[in-house]
């Protein structure tokens, strides 16, 4: 009797002892293959952006020195010119912009820069208390004009909008799609002006 009351107990406690509900374990396991693709998708673009982040590092090199050949630019046509001269505040301006937080305004007054740093060069090298100055003179007629040839170059801007849109297209896919979900956004381009 007590083998029989032991095979009872065993056929209880096997019975008590249930396993896990196969609907409850297969929404588990998809659940836990969706995080994973999840974090290796996120993980993968993070690493994709490296390279648009370094673009980005050049572009804004760039514009740093349109912004420092726009401080020299002022400092000498700020000797000659009154602080009300148009092209004097239009260099002032676009100063003030490209040291703004916004991407798509820095790159637009960095273009404008371009022009106008022209204008106001062209202006003050007319000017005969200018020319009396060698060393004004110098500045306005040679390393200033080569300053803003030298920082006239589009290229950083089109590498960068290259590796943006490379990477934009990419986030159209599955793994891009799975990466906006957790929070990998598309990264901005610049416009590209007519004259490039």
């Amino acid at each position: 009797m007590s083998e029989n009351n032991a095979a009872s107990e065993e056929k209880t406690f096997v019975k008590e002892k249930k396993s896990l509900d196969p609907r409850v374990a297969l929404a588990i396991m998809i659940v836990m293959v969706c995080c994973a693709l999840c974090i290796g998708a996120n993980k993968a673009w993070k690493k994709n952006r490296v390279s648009v982040d370094a673009a980005y590092i050049a572009w804004e090199d760039n514009i740093q020195q349109r912004v420092e050949t726009a401080y020299n630019l002022l400092t000498v046509a700020g000797r000659y010119l009154p602080a009300e001269d148009a092209q004097l505040a239009s260099v002032r301006g676009d100063l003030k912009t490209m040291e703004a937080a916004d991407m798509t305004d820095r790159d637009s007054a960095g273009e404008t820069f371009l022009t106008d740093a022209q204008a106001l060069l062209a202006k003050l090298a007319s000017n005969q208390t200018v020319q009396s100055d060698s060393r004004d003179n110098m500045y306005v007629t040679l390393m200033l004009p080569q300053a803003v040839e030298q920082c006239s170059n589009s290229a950083a801007k089109a590498a960068y909008n290259a590796a943006a849109q490379s990477f934009n297209d990419g986030l159209h896919s599955f793994s891009g799609l799975l990466a906006r979900l957790t929070g990998i956004d598309f990264a901005p381009t610049l416009t590209v002006s007519a004259l490039e």
